[in-house]
C-alpha cells in the first residue's frame, strides 16, 4: 500500500506516524483487519487511518493501534500528548477584528506562551527538570559488570543474559524502578532488548543486580552498544545528569 505524501501533514505529526509505522514493523507487520480483530474496539479502516490520515487520531484510537502492536502504552501516550500540543500550538488564530484593544491582545499572548511552555515540559523526559533529580537526597552509583564485559564478541541469532551491580548510595529507598532503554525506537540491525527492565525494591546504601536478556541480530557484523536510564513507573528519568550505564558486544559469525 503506498505511503501518503509527507508534505500533506505537520512534520510533528508525520515523524509521530513515521513511529507508528515502525511499532507495527517491529511487532510483525501484522493486518490491520488482524489488528482489529485483536483490539476488538476498532475498525480496520480507522486503525489503518492512524498511520495514514491527514489529522492525528483520538488517543482512544491510537491507543488501541498500540496494544494491538503490543507496544508501551504510557509511552505512546506521552508522544501522543506532545503531538497534540504542539499542532495546537501551531494553528494560526483567526484574524483579530479591527475594534479589538491592545489589552485582550496581550493576554493572548500570554496564552500562546503558556501553551508552548506546556509542550516544553511534556517533551523532557518525564517532564522534569533536567537539571537533577525529581527525589532530595536520591542517588546511584554504577558499580560493575557482572557479566559480559564490554566488547565482549558474540554470534549472530543468538541469546545472552547482561547483568549489571548498581548501588543506592542515597537517602531515598528505590521502589518500582525500571532501566529504560534510551534508543528507543530500536533501530535495524540491533540487539533486541525489552524497551524496560525491572530493578528490584533497594534500600539506601543497598546494592542491587540488574538483569537483561538480549537477542543478538541474525546477521553479522554488527556492533551493539545499548545505553539505559533509571526511570520510575511514570516514565520520569530520576537521574538526569548521570551518564547512562550500557551493555557494548560485538556481534562476529
Amino acid at each position: 500500500m503506498p505511503e501518503p505524501r509527507t508534505g500533506e501533514r505537520a512534520p510533528e505529526l508525520e515523524a509521530f506516524m513515521a513511529e507508528l509505522r515502525k511499532l507495527r514493523t517491529r511487532a510483525g507487520e501484522p493486518s490491520f483487519r488482524k489488528m482489529a480483530a485483536k483490539s476488538g474496539a476498532v475498525s480496520h479502516a480507522t486503525l489503518h487511518l492512524t498511520v495514514t490520515g491527514k489529522r492525528l487520531q483520538p488517543w482512544e484510537t491510537v491507543r488501541e493501534f498500540v496494544r494491538a502492536c503490543d507496544g508501551d502504552e504510557e509511552e505512546w501516550h506521552a508522544r501522543w500528548k506532545g503531538v497534540q500540543l504542539v499542532l495546537a500550538a501551531d494553528r494560526e488564530p483567526e484574524p483579530a477584528p479591527r475594534w479589538r484593544s491592545k489589552r485582550v491582545l496581550i493576554p493572548l499572548a500570554l496564552v500562546l506562551v503558556a501553551a508552548i511552555a506546556a509542550v516544553v515540559v511534556i517533551l523532557l523526559p518525564g517532564g522534569q527538570d533536567a537539571a537533577g533529580p525529581p527525589h532530595p537526597g536520591d542517588s546511584s552509583k554504577f558499580i560493575a559488570d557482572v557479566t559480559i564485559p564490554d566488547d565482549t564478541v558474540v554470534k549472530p541469532g543468538t541469546q545472552f543474559v547482561k547483568v549489571w551491580e548498581l548501588q543506592n548510595t542515597g537517602t531515598v529507598e528505590w521502589r518500582k524502578r525500571y532501566l529504560r532503554r534510551t534508543d528507543l525506537p530500536v533501530a535495524p540491525g540491533t540487539c533486541r532488548t525489552p524497551d524496560r527492565i525491572p530493578v528490584n525494591d533497594t534500600a539506601p546504601q543497598g546494592h542491587v543486580q540488574v538483569t537483561v536478556t538480549v537477542s543478538t541480530p541474525p546477521t553479522a557484523p554488527a556492533d551493539c552498544k545499548i545505553f539505559w536510564k533509571m526511570v520510575d513507573e511514570q516514565d520520569r528519568e530520576l537521574f538526569p545528569a548521570n551518564k547512562p550505564i550500557y551493555f557494548s558486544v560485538l556481534v562476529r559469525s
